[in-house]
């Protein structure tokens, strides 16, 4: 730990002890609140931890971002999803390489990387320069130089200059976490860093991104729809299953919805499962309306060998 107030030091002493008590409802509320209480929400504690869901990792956190914060108190971030992923690539041929783009600080890129017996590559895709060299740092803290490729890029429908606001409105070199392109022409009232952003099949053309792609995991905060317009190409070269967040009230932002998705995927030769959040399986048949978040896009010709997925299986 570096430069932490008493509060701080307290908060981390204590906060240890969450993962280490009964799983119980409510429990990694409690010490969230207690974060907000000792007002910690504009510190930066720094902080390298040893996490053990789903496989045992060390990473540099800044537990100002919330998934960072998250994974310290659990003892990871969304296990589920990398176990799922690595479902996804053995039921899908196992061949080429998983591609995480959005990958923040790498809480999921590592744990795919090292839980993959296989030693599959893993190319991890981030824009936000501070979130880079944390991610950086990490890959080499856990030996994985030659298993992880990270690409330091972000990506869209197009080449272009757009610009950022990073969580807890954050200049750049203050600080890790989550990023979201602002809409061209907002008025939005923040700190913004500008950031010029490339396409998936602009990647490949210069050599940067290698055809072979099996999965492909996107968390985009609103752009991953954008995203995978900017890769026309690469997904009718490559014909990863996709696993997104497509957030609506983040594509919103963008003018974009789930049935831009549908239409999008459908012109691609791809289908559209939506992941129920409490069975956390997945459904074909769902009403656009009351979508929230999680898709699942998988190629006509693989949904055989992916049904397992399906809540009704």
């Amino acid at each position: 730990m570096r430069r932490t107030s008493l509060r701080a030091r307290v908060y981390v002493t204590v906060a240890r002890l969450s993962r280490h008590l009964p799983a119980v409802r409510g429990r990694t509320r409690v010490f969230l609140e207690l974060y907000r209480l000792l007002r910690l929400s504009k510190e930066h504690v720094l902080i390298r931890s040893r996490l053990t869901r789903p496989v045992s990792f060390v990473a540099d956190l800044d537990l100002h971002a919330w998934s960072q914060r998250i994974a310290f108190l659990t003892g990871g971030y969304e296990p589920a999803t990398t176990e799922f992923l690595l479902r996804l690539y053995s039921t899908s041929g196992r061949r080429g390489y998983l591609l995480d783009v959005g990958a923040n600080i790498g809480l999921v890129t590592i744990p795919l990387a090292l839980a993959n017996d296989c030693e599959t590559p893993v190319i991890a895709v981030e824009a936000v320069p501070d979130n880079i060299d944390a991610l950086l740092r990490n890959v080499d803290a856990n030996g994985l130089n030659d298993r992880i490729k990270v690409l330091p890029v972000g990506l869209g429908d197009a080449p272009k200059t757009v610009y950022i606001q990073i969580e807890g409105d954050l200049h750049s070199g203050e600080g890790t976490g989550t990023a979201n392109i602002l809409p061209d022409g907002s008025t939005y009232e923040c700190v913004r860093q500008e950031l010029r952003i490339d396409t998936l099949d602009g990647l490949v053309a210069s050599g940067q991104l290698p055809n072979g792609c099996s999965v492909m995991k996107i968390d985009t905060d609103g752009y991953d729809l954008k995203v995978l317009q900017g890769g026309t190409g690469f997904l009718q070269r490559n014909r990863p299953v996709i696993f997104g967040e497509f957030a609506a009230h983040c594509m919103a932002w963008h003018g974009q919805s789930l049935d831009d998705v549908r239409q999008f995927a459908s012109s691609q030769g791809y289908v559209v499962w939506l992941q129920n959040q409490r069975s956390r399986r997945f459904v074909i048949s769902y009403d656009s309306g009351s979508f929230v978040q999680d898709l699942l896009l998988v190629p006509d010709e693989k949904t055989s060998q992916l049904r397992w997925c399906l809540e009704a299986s």
